[in-house]
């Protein structure tokens, strides 16, 4: 149990009240181990020959040591009170400051529930050593000690024979001191896996209920809750064999000592009132020793608890900070990388030798398929992670020397997956500490196009926001968001696929906010909808972890290359501004290799007979093992591909945006789903019913062949 040196180390930080305390503690255990010594007195000197003096004399000293014990045990807790408290701060406070001193790699490491089992159960597990067990150790210790030093005052003899059999009260806790350890772990673990199951029902609620999935989180629900209880029950069955075991070994040293005892007085070699004192002293200090092994649990689970959190505090960031981080310049005028090579794992690198420079004030976007690198650019850019090769540098400062508060100052990020504080509306605009006025507030919501919103709201800027902005529509969440960014004035603006979950309407209307602010900020922005980025200065197709090709929007459909192969992928639909309603083109419908060759009077034909469908995040489409009765092209969107693997649950394998289809071969073949798709957000899909489709495969052998085709080539 290291740990019991460590919170002796915590304890002692303040000497001075430390010093008080264990005054205290002294003074407590000496009127306590000399009390029953008294008795040796009072019998042998005052009651036997009646002297009166001798028990007055006895009396006043007891009552004495009585006032003064009062007192000391009075100082003693408040002392204590006073340096537990601020032990437990300094912990609580240090614990969370290294938490928000960790990298993005941290937070993927350990989910919500195990952090929140580290302040909640492990502290509290910690705070119940620092009050009371660390106290308790050092005062029961302290009394066997001074216990035993008077018992071999008293009788020697009888002192050794006793010794001898305590050795009982301490053979059976350290036996089962491994099995308690094990149980304790095991059942703060399944604590740690039910809080991250509670966890995620609370945030996911709407996907699981729009799912109907409550019945397989009450599966695992009842799992978990029957672990816990099983794990409970043997953690209490060994904690209170640990406890049992000591008090019916000092069953049996009462026998030895009443034997032994006796023995002595029949012998003349001890008189009564010194019996009668050391059967007293004994029963303290023997209680001592109960008390010592009543805590072996309590110390157990704070052994573990303590082990746990300094698992935390061992946790070093992944992006550390500079000894001596420079300050960014008052104005950015480059942002470049160097050579940079980049990867999650040491298994595969997303971003491969990428190097690129942007100037200040001007509009950059990142595009290119999923997977291909272009939002890991950007979380380097913001210095979540930084460069296994390479280097990312402002102007001639390497980020990995620049002070965080500095970068952060000068450099927002907004991602898709907008968070909003539990807090009003104001509060969440406005950072504390900063000189910002309230007709700049207004000023970066009617640049957002949010403030008319907002002022239409009972409680205005007061309006209060719950569930990390659960309560607000994606496009309010999105507009507060960029508000919020906007607001702190930074020089470089990142946005990540910030319209990704949008409707066509807002949309629009964010696009047209990074038009009217480009030239005042840097603005780097990362999107899978080309239509987004026609107007940026410069565009950078990612493919593979490479840039593999930069330049205009007119520059890149010159080119007939990457980009312009995903441009013509997502156009030819026609979405309207409501996003609730979609047609394709007979332009588009020809590109789709099972409807080469088909003439455009029929493609015409085949377009009306697409139906459009929306989806909210966690809608599955399709579901892996079903039987599939429908082809589907994602007009807007993004989906999960989703394989269940033998031994590794369901794993996803592949992404899906916007131009992208699926779901052919079920209207060739009454065969299951091989996968599941998902939604990520909100999407608009066009799809065609197989019934529908026969008809034309029926007329047309030609669309049966193509399609025979691209099923042996998916198979």
């Amino acid at each position: 149990m290291n740990f019991i040196p460590a919170m002796l180390r915590y304890l002692s930080s303040n000497k001075l009240l430390c010093g008080i305390f264990v005054l205290s503690i002294f003074v407590e255990v000496a009127y306590t181990v000399a009390a029953p010594l008294s008795l040796k007195y009072l019998v042998d000197e005052a009651f036997g020959p009646k002297n009166f003096q001798v028990f007055v004399i006895i009396l006043i000293i007891l009552i004495c040591g009585g006032l003064l014990n009062i007192c000391a045990s009075a100082i003693g807790d408040y002392s204590l009170g006073k340096l537990s408290g601020e032990v437990i701060r300094k912990l609580r406070t240090e614990l969370f400051i290294h938490l928000q001193k960790q990298s993005l790699p941290f937070y993927q490491r350990y989910r919500v529930g195990d952090l929140v089992m580290r302040f909640a159960a492990d502290m509290t597990a910690m705070e119940r050593v620092i009050r009371l067990s660390c106290p308790l150790f050092l005062k029961e210790s302290l009394s066997a000690v001074l216990g035993l030093f008077m018992l071999f005052t008293i009788e020697w003899k009888l002192t050794l024979a006793v010794i001898a059999g305590s050795a009982l009260m301490f053979v059976g806790p350290k036996l089962l001191q491994g099995r308690a350890e094990t149980a304790n772990v095991r059942y703060k673990e399944a604590q740690e896996q039910f809080s991250n199951t509670i966890d995620e029902m609370v945030k996911g609620h709407k996907t699981i209920k729009g799912l109907h999935m409550q019945q397989r989180f009450m599966v695992r629900a009842r799992k978990q809750i029957h672990e816990l209880f099983s794990f409970g029950l043997s953690m209490h069955v060994t904690n209170a064999l640990m406890e049992r075991l000591p008090l019916t070994a000092l069953l049996i040293l009462n026998g030895i000592m009443i034997g032994f005892g006796g023995y002595l007085i029949f012998h003349d070699e001890m008189t009564v009132g010194g019996f009668m004192a050391f059967f007293t002293l004994f029963i303290s200090v023997g209680q001592s020793a109960t008390n010592l092994s009543f805590l072996i649990p309590n110390l157990i689970d704070s052994s573990i608890s303590f082990n746990r959190v300094r698992d935390i505090f061992d946790q070093r960031p992944d992006v550390p900070e500079a000894a001596n981080p420079a300050e960014l310049p008052a104005v950015i005028r480059s942002i470049r990388m160097e050579r940079v090579t980049f990867g999650y794992t040491d298994d595969a690198d997303q971003l491969r030798d990428v190097s690129l420079h942007i100037a200040a004030g001007s509009y950059v976007a990142f595009v290119g398929p999923s997977g291909s690198g272009k939002s890991t650019a950007l979380q380097l850019l913001a210095r979540f992670y930084d460069p296994k090769q390479g280097s990312v540098a402002i102007d001639h400062y390497d980020l990995s020397n620049v002070s965080e508060a500095s970068l952060r100052k000068a450099c927002t990020l907004v991602t898709q997956d907008t968070f909003l504080f539990n807090a009003s509306i104001r509060d969440n605009l406005m950072p504390e500490g900063e000189d910002i006025t309230e007709a700049e507030m207004v000023e970066a919501a009617r640049q957002a196009n949010i403030h008319d919103i907002i002022a239409g709201w009972p409680d205005g800027y007061e309006t209060m926001i719950y569930h990390e902005g659960g309560s607000l529509s994606g496009g309010e969440r999105q507009r507060i968001s960029l508000a919020r960014a906007l607001l702190r004035k930074p020089q470089l603006l990142l946005l990540d696929e910030v319209t990704s979950a949008l409707d066509p309407a807002t949309e629009a209307d964010i696009n047209r906010l990074i038009q009217r602010i480009r030239g005042r900020q840097t603005i780097i922005s990362v999107t899978h909808r080309l239509d987004s980025v026609v107007n940026a200065d410069t565009i950078h197709v990612f493919h593979e972890g490479r840039i593999v090709e930069s330049g205009t929007h007119q520059e890149l459909m010159k080119l007939d290359g990457l980009y312009r192969s995903l441009w013509e992928k997502q156009h030819g639909f026609h979405l309207s501004r409501d996003g609730l309603h979609a047609t394709v083109e007979v332009e588009r419908l020809a590109k789709l290799p099972f409807f080469a060759g088909i003439e455009p009077e029929l493609l015409r034909d085949i377009a009306t007979l697409f139906t459009t469908e929306m989806c909210k995040e966690g809608d599955a489409v399709v579901r892996e093992g079903e039987e599939g009765s429908k082809f589907y092209i994602i007009v807007r969107g993004r989906f999960e591909v989703l394989k269940w693997i033998p031994g590794a649950g369901e794993k996803r394998v592949a992404i899906l945006q916007d131009g992208d289809h699926f779901g052919e071969i079920a209207l060739l073949k009454d065969v299951p789903r091989n996968a599941t798709v998902q939604a990520t957000g909100p999407s608009v899909l066009l799809s065609v019913r197989r019934e529908s489709f026969h008809k034309l495969i029926a007329a047309y052998p030609q669309i049966l062949s193509a399609l025979e085709s691209t099923l042996l080539q998916r198979i």
